[in-house]
């Protein structure tokens, strides 16, 4: 017979097994519209998908302060925001771990010198609503809040030996009026550290 410290763990890892099988299966995958979502963010700004009907696209992309697949790609999302939020893409860090708190996050934004806001998800909220497991995660949606792009940046956590620039590829599809070539890729990193819900 099983002690209640043993059930209470085997319930803990059953209960966060089930959220990620529900994440994984109820990810919003291009063609699926998504929910507007309304962030009150910590710098002070309320953040909305539909305050983004001008631009060409949002880009959403899940981050952490700790996650060192992540912090690996730091300058990577930066440099992807320097060239295409100058092109008229809207870009966003969404940080959903309920094990960072906000004070982490603000000065986790300034260490690594993000050039783009990043909003606390608080209760993981947005990840839930989009089926985000993973930091680094990007999802790419159009002003009609359709998902064009969902996956990863590229396809090697070593710089030196990336061969496929999904995002940029997806986002300079976008800016060609063509239609994305590859809309889904399978994201890698850490996962998303959800609240108890």
């Amino acid at each position: 017979m099983l002690k209640k410290s043993q059930f209470s763990v085997y319930s803990f890892l059953l209960i966060t097994f089930l959220v990620l099988v529900a994440a994984y299966f109820f990810t919003k995958e291009p063609g699926d519209k998504v929910d507007n979502f309304t962030i009150q963010n910590f710098d002070g700004n309320t953040y909305s998908l539909d305050m983004n009907k001008d631009a060409k696209a949002t880009v959403l992309i899940f981050v952490s302060t700790q996650c060192p697949n992540v912090k690996i790609y730091d300058s990577r999302i930066n440099d992807i925001a320097n060239e295409y939020q100058a092109k008229g893409f809207v870009i966003w860090g969404i940080n959903s771990n309920s094990t960072e708190p906000v004070e982490d996050v603000k000065q986790h934004s300034v260490d690594v010198n993000y050039n783009f806001p990043v909003l606390k998800d608080m209760n993981n909220t947005v990840a839930d609503m989009l089926g985000a497991t993973k930091t680094p995660e990007v999802f790419v949606i159009d002003k009609n809040r359709v998902v064009l792009y969902h996956g990863r940046i590229d396809d090697n956590r070593d710089i030196s030996s990336v061969t496929s620039n999904d995002l940029k590829n997806a986002l300079n599809d976008i800016l060609a009026s063509k239609d994305i070539a590859v809309k889904s890729t399978k994201s890698f990193g850490c996962t998303i550290k959800r609240v108890d819900k």
